[in-house]
């Protein structure tokens, strides 16, 4: 694909230094299946309705203000984990979510510490809140608008997926990785609060795309 090798070496490397890569024998590297980001790369398949709650005007609520904005790399890091989580900073150093998530209070610090969120956060659950959020905060309809284009930009490549040339292969590479993207940052919203999400669409479709990119590249490469 054009990758020099001096550049995968490096990749590995640090890969391999954040403990996302592991060596079973010389030679050949593996994806540590329980990091945190290979959980992440997967959480799509885990998204299903069935792992949502009916929202009860409940938030969860973090609250930063003893994270460190000064140090931006760290504060980064804190952001974007509360950020996977569909949390958004309403007011500085308040992040909120509907807690429409199927998940007790420790199941959701375990993940969030995992992702990176500072300890000094406090998380709470709040059934009243004197804040009131819009959908918008959230890119509500840029985010379906998104999760609508990749769709049927997939729809149309299965289409076609008779080819098994180098471009076909790129684009299932390609909109393979901006489907995961656009799923796995979903903030998975309550649709009786945010509308009607077309998320659940697009997860019906990974299988046959997975599928159809795995066989177009197999015969591209001469492996079928």
């Amino acid at each position: 694909m054009g990758f020099k090798p001096g550049a995968i070496r490096v990749a590995i490397s640090r890969l391999s230094a954040q403990d996302l890569l592991h060596s079973p024998k010389r030679g050949e590297w593996k994806l540590t299946l329980h990091s945190p980001w290979a959980r992440e790369q997967s959480r799509w398949q885990m998204q299903p309705d069935h792992n949502l709650n009916e929202w009860k005007d409940d938030w969860w609520i973090a609250s930063t203000a003893l994270a460190p904005r000064a140090q931006r790399s760290l504060w980064r890091q804190h952001e974007r984990a509360l950020l996977q989580r569909g949390f958004r900073e309403v007011r500085r150093d308040i992040f909120l979510r509907p807690a429409n998530l199927k998940t007790c209070f420790n199941d959701l610090w375990h993940e969030l510490s995992e992702l990176g969120m500072h300890k000094n956060t406090v998380l709470a659950k709040a059934s009243h809140i004197s804040l009131t959020p819009e959908p918008a905060l959230w890119g509500v309809k840029q985010r379906h608008q998104l999760l609508e284009e990749v769709h049927d930009q997939m729809k149309a490549l299965l289409a076609g997926a008779q080819r098994h040339d180098k471009q076909s292969c790129r684009r299932f590479l390609q909109l393979g990785r901006a489907s995961i993207r656009a799923l796995n940052t979903d903030p998975l919203l309550p649709e009786r609060w945010a509308g009607k999400s077309p998320r659940a669409k697009l997860v019906k479709l990974m299988p046959d795309f997975i599928l159809a990119g795995r066989r177009c590249w197999f015969r591209y490469l001469g492996l079928d």
